[in-house]
């Protein structure tokens, strides 16, 4: 029988830790746009008072644009968001909270589907006459894990909408695992015989991973006509947003998350 296989899920102590970041830094942030704010007045003041007492303010005001001037052409920088400056947010701030330590996103499970089939095993016997024929129904359940590879998700994935305020992140679609059939699952029937039909069918293993094998064809076709995929990929949305929306209410709070397919 296979092995089953281990699909890795987002560990919500390191979820947690990522949050509790997120939170300071945009803690940080609102703190030194409230200092700012506070100190408006003084500085409008200053200001005012440096403009009435030293002469050829023309002359200062000139070379205070030189020395501050911001080349728009520069490429590279981080998208300011929020439209004032030091007072707000920037691209990377959320980049950072969504993404952090890269190399611990791994593959999230969204959704499960039970499936089963049932395989039916016959043993003509001698010269296929019916007498001598042996029936055996084997039942094999098995699920269908469905999962999202975070990993993937890179910073062009993570668009920022600043007239809005709304962070929108592209992920994967969901993906299928190998339906999984443990030993224990496997169920076999009562064996049908014919009047001169004696003893139990035996299989070898070849022929056994045969049989397990044209069942789980069987089963996938089943999640197929079922449109399960579609169903794992609804999750998968909610899954996500309900990871990530908290990371993005730490950094800024006026800000909303929406999540879409690539």
């Amino acid at each position: 029988m296979e092995e089953k296989k281990e699909v890795k899920e987002i560990n919500e102590e390191e979820l947690l830790k990522k949050v509790e970041k997120a939170a300071q830094k945009g803690a940080r942030k609102a703190n030194f746009k409230q200092i700012l704010i506070s100190a408006l007045p003084t500085l409008i003041a200053i200001g005012l008072l440096a403009y009435i007492v030293i002469p050829k303010v023309e002359m200062l005001n000139s070379k205070f644009n030189t020395v501050f001037h911001i080349d728009d052409s520069i490429v590279g920088r981080d998208q300011t968001i929020d439209n004032d400056g030091v007072f707000g947010y920037t691209a990377a701030d959320f980049e950072e909270a969504i993404l952090g330590d890269s190399t611990k996103l791994k593959k999230l499970e969204v959704y499960k589907q039970e499936v089963s089939d049932v395989a039916q095993i016959i043993d003509t016997g001698l010269l296929n006459w019916g007498v001598f024929t042996k029936n055996q129904l084997i039942t094999y359940n098995g699920t269908a894990v469905y999962t999202v590879d975070l990993s993937t998700i890179r910073k062009g994935d993570i668009v920022v909408d600043d007239e809005n305020k709304v962070i929108t992140l592209r992920i994967p679609h969901a993906v299928q695992e190998e339906i999984n059939i443990p030993e224990d699952q496997i169920q076999f029937g009562d064996t049908t015989k014919g009047l001169l039909a004696f003893g139990d069918i035996k299989m070898t293993m070849e022929q056994a991973a045969d049989v397990q094998r044209e069942a789980r064809t069987r089963m996938q076709q089943k999640l197929d006509d079922e449109k399960v995929l579609e169903t794992a990929d609804r999750f998968a949305k909610l899954s996500v947003w309900e990871i990530y929306s908290p990371l993005i209410k730490a950094v800024a709070k006026n800000y909303s998350l929406e999540v879409q397919f690539r």
